[in-house]
């Protein structure tokens, strides 16, 4: 895309008046994957007016001078240091201004008419807080995306030979919600994958922003699990797609690696914190049902 139509693409779906959606993307040091998001969400033409903001975790490397550059309708907000994906995300969060927000990862791909999906359910549920769309991997296939609430056992499971027993494969089954995702429609769950949710802000403003306890992972559950607390539903919308190149960083080989990967001993500190925050405490969702 030339300067001229870059700027007339900042005119006209930016400037357009008070933001539909404000769109949020926390990243760390990836600014390849910044740059083809960009396009990409360029390129898709999204036909209301939003804005954009970009948090940048590893202020100084070259992501925020590339994103300054060659996409000017980015709001770049550099933390003063990695503060992690809940942390980065409410440094957006406190300035957005967007009937909706949408929480953007780096490495998705958007095509156009599917944003467009999304927010036109919300419009249609108003006692929906939150909405994730199926995420696709690139060969297709689907992802999963969206869960119950974990017991402390699924951890274990999806991490230990234990996941291969009969009864683990069938606890992570029921956690994935495999028997109803197989139906294709829209249907309430516990909890979204944090790579591409759409918030109502109304609902953000009611049960608050991302508890920065957790550094990385879990903080998605626990913000959909407030959701649930205040009778804000949060329902996967598969009729809207995104490709996600879901790396599943925090993912070992070797039991020893619990100890040696600084994901994964990230990803259980805030297991463990999750579930003693919720120690005790009921599920606030029991009922799954379908979204007419």
């Amino acid at each position: 895309m030339s300067k001229e139509n870059n700027n007339k693409y900042n005119q006209e779906n930016i400037k357009a008046g008070d933001p539909k959606v404000s769109f949020v993307t926390v990243c760390y040091k990836t600014p390849n994957l910044i740059r083809l998001l960009l396009k990409g969400f360029q390129d898709a033409g999204i036909d209301f007016p939003h804005e954009y903001f970009l948090v940048n975790n590893a202020p100084g490397d070259e992501t925020g001078e590339l994103v300054k550059s060659k996409y000017p309708w980015v709001d770049v907000i550099d933390t003063p240091r990695n503060v992690g994906f809940g942390a980065g995300n409410n440094f957006a969060l406190r300035r957005a201004r967007g009937e909706y927000i949408m929480l953007v990862n780096p490495d998705l791909v958007i095509f156009p008419g599917e944003l467009e999906k999304l927010v036109k359910f919300m419009d249609e549920h108003p006692d929906v807080g939150l909405v994730g769309p199926k995420l696709l991997n690139p060969d297709g296939t689907r992802q999963d995306s969206c869960y119950r609430f974990p017991n402390p056992l699924i951890p274990i499971y999806r991490r230990s030979p234990l996941g291969l027993t009969p009864w683990g494969k069938r606890a992570i089954r029921h956690y994935l919600m495999k028997e109803l995702l197989d139906q294709n429609r829209a249907i309430e769950v516990d909890a979204l994958m944090g790579s591409a949710i759409l918030i109502r802000k109304k609902a953000l403003d009611e049960i608050g922003l991302f508890d920065e306890n957790f550094f990385m992972y879990f903080e998605e559950v626990d913000i959909c699990r407030r959701a649930w607390k205040y009778n804000w539903r949060v329902v996967y919308a598969p009729h809207a797609s995104l490709v996600h190149y879901h790396a599943r960083e925090s993912m070992i080989t070797w039991p020893w690696q619990v100890f040696t990967h600084k994901l994964t001993r990230k990803h259980i500190r805030s297991a463990v914190y999750y579930f003693w925050k919720y120690r005790g405490v009921k599920n606030p969702h029991i009922e799954i049902r379908q979204v007419l």
